[in-house]
């Protein structure tokens, strides 16, 4: 009923457009035209922001169990929204993840040897019906909010799109962070204590910001188009084409990063 009440909504406007058009060449009546359009924008109006009725859109409480594996690759794919992702689980309770998906939570799961490979995706992929750049409401309804097992081996692979990214990994042991993003905002703050990660994120128009806890170690490249690109040269002096601390060879923990993006900012502190 709500996608009618949109297309209606278009014609009459289209249609009323037309109209007004040729009463300019003094055909017509100006007068029904507008009360087409205002009628038509009334509809596309109760469409978007949900005055048609009541609008359901699902959001679940849900776990991954570890099943005993001894690591773990997680594909997360949220196209809009915030997501949010934390460390806070202890693997004695055999947890991988556990949180809040807004939009619901499609997720596929199996076993490689001693690995478990997840992949997560809003399970209500059709958002058209309540998503549109005139609206609000559709603000909140698709956020993701989860925490991850902090002494398990992690290798995380991130596809966003128009999306807020909060990534809090400090605490958790991720091997491997994969990040592909479009018009976004990104947040990371990396772990402290995971030995060697590996670090590496393909931008769009994205605000990139990377946070290397203190008493890690990096080795940053950067290659951008017109993205604006900000080192903490204090830590990370330049080195050959890119950045990487006096110390990196022998520190016990270290990131090696690469970005690539497109037009926005980078951040790396």
């Amino acid at each position: 009923m709500r996608r009618w009440s949109f297309a209606v909504g278009i014609v009459l406007v289209l249609v009323g457009i037309s109209a007004i058009l040729q009463a300019l060449f003094g055909i017509g009546w100006i007068f029904w035209p507008l009360i087409l359009i205002g009628v038509g924008l009334w509809l596309i109006a109760r469409f978007s922001w949900g005055w048609s009725g009541s609008r359901h859109v699902p959001s679940e409480q849900t776990s991954i169990p570890l099943e005993g594996a001894r690591e773990a690759f997680v594909t997360v794919r949220h196209g809009a929204g915030r997501l949010l992702i934390g460390g806070g689980l202890a693997s004695a309770k055999d947890l991988l993840l556990a949180g809040t998906f807004g939009g619901g939570l499609d997720v596929s799961r199996r076993r490689e040897g001693e690995r478990l490979v997840v992949d997560m995706r809003v399970r209500d992929r059709d958002v058209s019906h309540y998503i549109f750049p005139w609206t609000r409401g559709w603000v909140g309804l698709l956020d993701w909010d989860f925490t991850l097992a902090m002494d398990v081996p992690i290798f995380l692979n991130l596809e966003t799109g128009a999306s807020e990214s909060r990534l809090s990994l400090t605490a958790l042991q991720v091997r491997e962070l994969r990040v592909k993003t479009g018009a976004s905002s990104t947040t990371v703050d990396l772990p402290a204590s995971a030995g060697f990660t590996q670090v590496i994120v393909e931008s769009g128009a994205a605000a990139v910001r990377l946070r290397v806890p203190q008493g890690v170690s990096a080795s940053i490249q950067v290659r951008s188009a017109l993205a604006g690109v900000h080192v903490d040269r204090s830590r990370f002096p330049h080195a050959g084409a890119g950045y990487r601390s006096t110390d990196y060879e022998q520190a016990a923990n270290k990131v090696e990063i690469s970005v690539e993006t497109g037009v926005g900012s980078v951040d790396i502190f």
